[in-house]
């Protein structure tokens, strides 16, 4: 390598470590405020988790989900969805969430890892057929 090459690699070298503290500094300082002011942050919207699937951040209305609202909800696919539309609109709605477990393919397990993502609002009035 001649001088000329050295000098023009030292220069690129110089950058990159001159633009990685930059970086490092700025993520730190960002770190340092974020500690400082945490925010919460709520979602109406749901969230990809590792199935693919949502994970839901706020309770879902047993009386006025969609189906593809249902999916969304932990160890619920497809067809567990529509059986809870199907007992809804056979029952005139959810009185209370407990009344989830007589759905056909809720048991124990699955209904204690839904009852606190699941709320039974008004029945009667304005229950969405799900469609």
């Amino acid at each position: 390598m001649n001088r000329r090459e050295r000098a023009v690699l030292l220069l690129l070298t110089a950058a990159f470590l001159v633009g990685s503290g930059v970086f490092y500094l700025r993520r730190a300082e960002l770190r340092r405020q974020a500690a400082m002011s945490p925010v919460a942050v709520t979602r109406d919207t749901p969230v990809a988790d590792t199935g693919g699937r949502a994970a839901v951040r706020t309770p879902v209305d047993l009386n006025r989900a969609t189906p593809r609202e249902l999916d969304g909800l932990p160890g619920i696919g497809p067809v567990l969805a529509a059986r809870i539309v199907e007992y809804r609109q056979r029952r005139g709605g959810f009185r209370s969430v407990s009344e989830l477990r007589s759905v056909s393919g809720i048991g124990g397990k699955k209904y204690l890892a839904l009852k606190g993502l699941v709320i039974a609002g008004p029945v009667g009035v304005g229950v969405d057929s799900g469609r």
